[in-house]
């Protein structure tokens, strides 16, 4: 699917404020409900808006440590790293996975409510899994940028 100018205005204003009721948006963007609706489904059953969600301040609901984890698995053939894979996928504290480049595997980004409960959930739900060779975490100490929001 080619994005359109008209598209990319919708997808600006979902980004900026999905909460807007459709008939806001369309009028935000300069047109139609009906034709805004239309984008919007289109930009949906293509696949370039994945989801629409709710962002929480982890903080005021008590998960107040961040953490980026690199992890080395032991073996790169492709049932380790399903079996990996599969396993940090059931991690609820484990916010985001991604296979990396270089020296290590994967980056993880964690959230939990202290040091203790990080602790307890990495050596007992992550460090113990057998495919995981070594982890080096980083604990973010200030969040200077955080968005989801792309550059169109």
């Amino acid at each position: 699917m080619k994005v359109s100018d008209a598209d990319k205005r919708i997808l600006k204003a979902l980004q900026k404020n999905p909460s807007y009721a459709q008939a806001q948006q369309a009028s935000n963007v300069g047109m139609s409900r009906s034709s805004y609706w239309r984008h919007v489904k289109d930009l949906e059953e293509a696949g370039i808006i994945l989801k629409r969600r709710v962002e929480l301040d982890a903080r005021k609901i008590g998960l107040k440590l961040r953490a980026s984890c690199v992890i080395s698995i032991n073996s790169h053939r492709t049932d380790s790293r399903n079996e990996f894979e599969t396993h940090i996928k059931a991690q609820e504290n484990v916010l985001e996975c991604f296979a990396t480049s270089g020296g290590n595997d994967y980056l993880l980004t964690i959230i939990a409510a202290d040091i203790e409960s990080y602790y307890e959930m990495m050596s007992k739900r992550i460090l113990n899994h057998p495919t995981i060779e070594s982890a080096h975490t980083s604990f973010i100490m200030d969040t200077i940028k955080d968005t989801h929001v792309l550059p169109l």
